[in-house]
């Protein structure tokens, strides 16, 4: 860090004082920078680097080439960037030519760089291209003010179609003015970035460093990858760290349990909200001195507020405020008349001050021309910006966004703030991110939550995120439709991509449940699935209900109505006016059995699938695996004998698989089979498998998902070599008890093992026998080579070698990983993975 003595300070306190910027152009200050600090390092890129002399003198060259070839009208320039330090000297030497800089980032679709084009007028360079310009050492450069334009940056068009900004010399003066009075930035620093260049993010960085003599290293871990951001920052040795929240995320995720960050006094973040919990785990990672901030602005405006966390700052429990107005800017929060809110209350943003960008960049006749709307003055003359956006003051003095002014909605009446449902949901522990979003409906506007779970956690269901959501919002604030998804999609520029977020599936039109019996049912399924309207045509999977709950229902609606309630009753009648009829007929004596084989789902054109559950499972774990796969498929769950109703279980592979066989027949006679088995279930599939080739009979595929061979079965006769297993990839024990535990528990435990299938205990208690006495069978199974067609898909945290497949199947098809855990890679938001490869596998 540094006070800029040796180029120039800006003689401004550290903090939000107004304070002047009196050079006119950026290419007057970094003339000066350059002049100042000749032998500094300026910018560094993998193994390369350049000083700041090396730079101002092939800056200069390539800008006086570049005006001599364009001539005077100062035309745009689009410059295709890459992660290089070509592409550095090639932006500085536009910024030095007076030519306004458009940036075509590396990842933008065609289209979208055809349409930038078009509506800027720009011509298109390559860093090389604008290097390979014929020289012109004479030509001199035009001269530039402080209003005019020096960046033409297109916005994501996050919030509707982009808009090309204007943004004058002096808006990015006073950009690099305020991070170094706010934040040190100076000429001690080794300044990391790891945005994009043509990020309006990035350039803040870009201009921030070298405005004031930094030492600007940078990479793009879209193209290296984020595995590569940790050795790059303490290689370099790197004091501040600057990026978005979400790959500050995926950095923490990395450098977990390392001493990486350690180096750094400061990290900031920009262009999303950042929670207070993203922060506590920052500052585990970084040293006790360390500081991090994060940065709020717009395109139009620049910077609009910092708010940084010092050494000892209590981190609020929720979303972070904006934090402090930035220097040289002045917020007006405006009411519906257009006066000043009082204080507390939420109005509009304004937002005045003297370096704002120029207005919007339009086409008026075939002549450029400033688009000053939303732009206008203050009464003392200052300009001003309306964002848009709400917000309110805290009594500290913070701002505070609550949402865009067209966001709010009414719902039931109600009006909500899609940012403050998105605030609930990111507090809660299994999401990593979440959006929000009001989508209307024949009967108004409804809220659809898109979140991206926690891929280290146990991917939680729809109903349980809303059953939690219900703990701090009123109900119409809870979203009845949730969307589980790996990641939310992102646009070139990191922001979340609303457009490209997935409709959700079309709820049936909430038709009242009937009085009895379908109203007495819908108020349980309400209860469980935390959805307060129930309709008669509602299925209770789609609505998000998981295997725990579904068993819960079940039991309670078995008993609230006196009968004999199962997976294959949900499975046969899904919808609350299906499920009610059953139940109906089921107190008259008609009722659905329990069986080994539960139909998931029927209606296809083809040979039905067989689908093998997992040890202490019901085949239910699968239905959502099945409807993913799609309407073309008649599929059919097999679970073990004596989970659901009374039996005795079977002890052995074979035992199970001559029993599944029997099944298998009664549906189907005879070949070619098809199976799919999750964990254990892969096993007995394959067992089937020969069962059904030594009678004659033909089986097309087996596909095993995550059945782990180096747990239980790695006791067998195969050689599964392997080193020794990391801490988080331990073989699956077989349980036992705690050696600790008394004899009378032991024996409580091998008795309840014993009469499993006998003596129905709770659904939980039920689901851990089965799940231990399928341990128990893996552990005397003698697991032995099949040689048809295995395709085999693996959870990420299977600690398996894949390798090891082919003694198992030495013809296997395919080996692939999906993310998820084992669990979870059959639940939302990972299971339409898993269906999309065993469909590949189907083919």
């Amino acid at each position: 860090m540094s006070d800029n003595s040796t180029i120039g300070s800006f003689l401004a306190p550290r903090g939000h004082e107004p304070f002047p910027v009196p050079w006119s152009s950026v290419r007057e200050r970094f003339e000066s920078v350059a002049s100042a600090l000749p032998d500094h390092i300026a910018v560094v890129c993998g193994d390369s680097s350049l000083s700041y002399r090396e730079l101002h003198s092939r800056a200069d060259a390539h800008a006086r080439a570049l005006v001599g070839h364009l001539g005077s009208a100062r035309r745009p320039v689009a410059l295709d960037t890459t992660c290089s330090l070509d592409c550095v000297v090639a932006l500085v030497s536009v910024l030095l030519s007076g030519h306004p800089l458009v940036l075509l980032d590396s990842q933008l679709p065609e289209d979208r760089r055809h349409n930038i084009l078009t509506r800027s007028g720009a011509g298109r360079f390559t860093p090389a291209a604008l290097a390979a310009l014929p020289p012109r050492p004479d030509q001199p450069l035009p001269t530039v003010t402080q209003t005019d334009c020096a960046v033409l940056l297109f916005t994501s068009g996050s919030t509707g179609t982009p808009k090309a900004v204007r943004q004058g010399n002096r808006l990015w003066l006073n950009q690099a003015a305020d991070f170094h009075a706010t934040l040190g930035i100076g000429s001690g620093d080794r300044i990391g970035m790891a945005l994009p260049i043509s990020f309006g993010g990035g350039l803040d960085v870009v201009f921030s460093a070298l405005l004031n003599g930094g030492e600007l290293h940078f990479l793009d871990p879209r193209e290296v990858g984020i595995e590569e951001v940790p050795q790059w920052i303490s290689s370099q040795n790197l004091t501040t760290l600057h990026a978005t929240p979400s790959l500050l995320r995926a950095v923490m995720k990395v450098c977990a349990g390392s001493t990486t960050l350690t180096g750094l006094r400061l990290v900031t973040t920009c262009g999303e909200a950042v929670h207070g919990d993203d922060v506590r785990r920052l500052r585990t990672l970084l040293s006790p001195t360390a500081s991090y901030c994060n940065l709020s602005g717009s395109s139009e405006t620049g910077n609009l507020a910092f708010n940084e966390f010092p050494p000892g700052r209590e981190v609020p429990d929720r979303v972070l405020p904006v934090g402090v107005v930035a220097a040289n800017k002045v917020v007006r929060l405006r009411g519906p008349d257009g006066g000043n809110v009082a204080p507390g209350e939420v109005g509009e943003i304004v937002v005045e001050s003297p370096y704002l960008s120029e207005g919007y960049f339009v086409e008026r006749d075939g002549t450029a021309a400033a688009d000053l709307t939303k732009f206008g003055q203050a009464a003392d003359g200052t300009r001003s910006f309306r964002m848009g956006d709400l917000g309110r003051f805290d009594q500290h003095g913070l701002l505070h966004l609550v949402g865009r002014s067209d966001d709010a909605v009414k719902v039931r009446g109600y009006l909500v703030e899609p940012s403050e449902v998105e605030s609930a949901l990111r507090r809660l522990p299994a999401v990593e991110d979440a959006v929000v979003l009001a989508r209307q409906t024949d009967t108004g506007a409804a809220l659809v939550g898109y979140v991206a779970v926690d891929p280290t956690t146990r991917a939680p269901s729809a109903a349980d995120l809303r059953r939690d959501l219900r703990k701090t919002l009123p109900d119409w604030m809870v979203p009845a439709n949730l969307m589980l998804l790996p990641a939310l999609p992102r646009n070139e520029r990191g922001k979340v991509d609303r457009a490209a977020l997935p409709a959700p599936s079309p709820r049936p039109t909430v038709v009242s449940p009937a009085v009895g019996v379908e109203s007495e049912l819908a108020a349980l399924w309400s209860e469980i699935l935390g959805i307060e309207q129930i309709g008669r045509d509602d299925d209770f999977v789609s609505l998000g209900g998981d295997s725990l709950q579904t068993q819960q229902m079940l039991t309670r609606a078995g008993v609230l109505f006196g009968a004999e309630l199962s997976s294959a009753t949900l499975a046969n009648f899904p919808t609350l006016h299906q499920f009610s009829a059953h139940l109906q007929q089921a107190s008259a004596g008609t009722t659905l059995r329990t069986r080994v084989l539960v139909p998931l789902q029927s209606g296809g054109t083809g040979a039905p699938i067989f689908a093998f559950a997992g040890a202490g499972s019901t085949a239910l774990a699968l239905l959502p695996l099945a409807r993913e796969l799609g309407p073309r498929w008649t599929v059919h769950g097999l679970q073990a004998h004596g989970l659901e109703g009374r039996g005795f279980p079977d002890w052995t592979v074979r035992s199970a698989a001559k029993r599944y066989l029997r099944e298998i027949r009664r549906v189907q006679p005879h070949g070619p089979y098809t199976f799919v088995g999750h964990s254990l279930g892969g096993v007995i599939a394959m067992d089937v498998a020969r069962l059904l080739e030594a009678e004659g009979d033909t089986v097309n595929a087996v596909i095993c998902l995550d059945t782990i061979l180096g747990g239980p079965l790695g006791s067998g006769t195969l050689d599964l070599s392997r080193a020794e297993p990391d801490s988080g990839t331990a073989s699956i024990p077989v349980s036992e008890p705690p050696a600790s535990t008394d004899r009378g528990t032991l024996w409580k435990t091998r008795a309840m093992l014993l009469t499993a299938g006998l003596w129905q205990y709770p659904a939980q208690t039920q689901w851990d026998l089965f799940h231990d006495l399928g341990r128990r069978i893996a552990l005397m199974h003698r697991l032995q080579p099949w040689n048809g067609a295995v395709s085999v898909v693996m959870a990420e945290d299977n600690p398996d070698d894949p390798t090891w497949w082919t003694q198992v199947a030495p013809d296997v098809v395919s080996v692939e990983r999906v993310s998820g855990d084992h669990v979870g890679m059959l639940r939302p938001p990972y299971v339409a993975r898993t269906a999309a490869l065993v469909r590949e596998a189907l083919k």
